[in-house]
């Protein structure tokens, strides 16, 4: 699936802009979007809930005021990989040989699409 918003330029962008990618964010077979938080203003929290293979996790913030303002919740041989290639950057190490990062506000929109859908497969693989 394919990124088809022309107007990709992060979530710290216009409200069209961020409203184009959380539509497409949302357009991903079993992503469901997590009740807002409380007293966080503009960020949004997205989980993979497959039942078939019995995945339920969270996996991705968007509105934060790191990076480009996107974070991934992903394992850490891709984590080191990402980093390596400067397309994000640890935030804090989490639970189950996993790590929180900030993807890079540096990482061109073909690299933050492929974060993305990368991020994204590791789930459902």
């Amino acid at each position: 699936m394919r990124w088809k918003c022309d107007l990709f330029r992060r979530t710290q962008g216009t409200e069209p802009e961020r409203d184009c990618l959380h539509r497409w964010i949302l357009s991903l077979p079993w992503v469901e979007e997590r009740p807002r938080i409380l007293g966080a203003l503009g960020v949004r929290t997205f989980a993979v809930s497959c039942e078939p293979l019995d995945v339920r996790q969270l996996w991705l913030v968007t509105g934060l005021r790191v990076g480009n303002g996107m974070a991934m919740i992903v394992p850490n041989t891709l984590a080191e990989r990402w980093e390596s290639h400067g397309l994000a950057s640890t935030i804090a190490p989490m639970s189950a040989r996993h790590t929180l990062l900030s993807v890079s506000e540096h990482a061109s929109d073909l690299d933050v699409e492929r974060v993305i859908l990368e991020g994204y497969g590791t789930l459902l693989s």
